[in-house]
């Protein structure tokens, strides 16, 4: 009896999308990589497996918020800080990659901080730093 049940929680777990990293659902099938190896957004390249393998769309994370509508981060990358504005409502299309095998996404645009600000302002999304998630996570 015990091996009956054994085997039938194998194959219910198998079957299920479990998000074992602990990534933040963003929304709009964007993800967050809290895991200080990747510390990315990301998307996945199945949707209907968004665990199993994914695409970085920006790396190098230090702040990031969201809402229904849209995603807001700041990535630092050699020192310099970049802001990013995921628009959600509109459809995500793959443009190519760059250098870094990083995903272009049509509606993933770099900003300017003076529009950043006015973006957090405008949306009301609270930013959140890298750290706040990685102990959230346990990884800190």
């Amino acid at each position: 009896m015990d091996k009956k049940i054994l085997v039938l929680s194998l194959i219910l777990l198998s079957s299920c999308n479990i998000n074992w990293n602990g990534d933040i659902d963003l929304g709009g099938d964007f993800y967050y990589l809290v895991d200080p190896v990747f510390n990315s957004i990301n998307v996945p390249v199945n949707p209907n497996k968004p665990y199993v393998s994914s695409n970085f769309v920006i790396q190098n994370i230090e702040q990031v918020g969201f809402n229904k509508k849209c995603i807001l981060a700041i990535s630092d990358s050699s020192n310099i800080k970049m802001y990013w504005m995921i628009d959600k409502t509109k459809k995500s299309e793959c443009l190519g990659y760059n250098n870094n095998s990083r995903m272009i996404l049509s509606n993933v645009n770099k900003i300017d901080s003076i529009k950043f600000k006015a973006m957090i302002q405008q949306t009301g999304v609270e930013m959140k730093s890298k750290t706040f998630y990685r102990k959230q996570l346990n990884y800190e």
